[in-house]
């Protein structure tokens, strides 16, 4: 009877201990999905502060210090879920997804104020949204959600 109610707890369950890798594997995931989430906004933002020649150089160094920071996250991010998941097919779509997302980047930062109209009218989120879904279903089915 005891060894029954074990089984019935998720966090005792022989079935759950078992599944260390996946656990690994959803944290690596999960971890990057939220650095994403704060670096692209904090890009758009400072993409966004410089296509307007009214803001503050304060205003841009402030922004573009968020991004680089929020782009430091994210690469270890990605670094992490390429660690865990290793030399499969995710791996190298979220390291394609992150290269594409530090283009872009790297073109605002570049370029003089305002922003070039080829640049000013992407959408950086827009762009990723497809790719950021496969690598979704990926880890769905990898992890046999």
């Amino acid at each position: 009877m005891r060894q029954y109610k074990a089984n019935l707890n998720p966090l005792l369950s022989v079935g759950l201990r078992n599944r260390g890798r996946q656990a690994a594997l959803l944290a690596a995931y999960q971890e990057l999905r939220a650095r994403f989430t704060e670096w692209v906004p904090a890009e758009v933002e400072h993409a966004a502060a410089k296509s307007h020649r009214s803001s503050s150089t304060k205003e841009l160094a402030d922004l573009k210090s968020k991004a680089i920071e929020k782009c430091s996250w994210a690469m270890c991010a990605v670094l992490d879920f390429q660690s865990t998941w290793k030399h499969s097919e995710a791996s190298s779509l979220a390291g394609s997804i992150f290269y594409h997302v530090a283009e872009w980047s790297d073109d605002v930062q570049d370029a003089k104020l305002p922003l070039p109209k080829e640049i000013k009218q992407r959408d950086i989120a827009e762009e990723i949204s497809e790719a950021s879904a496969e690598l979704h279903l990926m880890v769905c089915e990898e992890l046999s959600m």
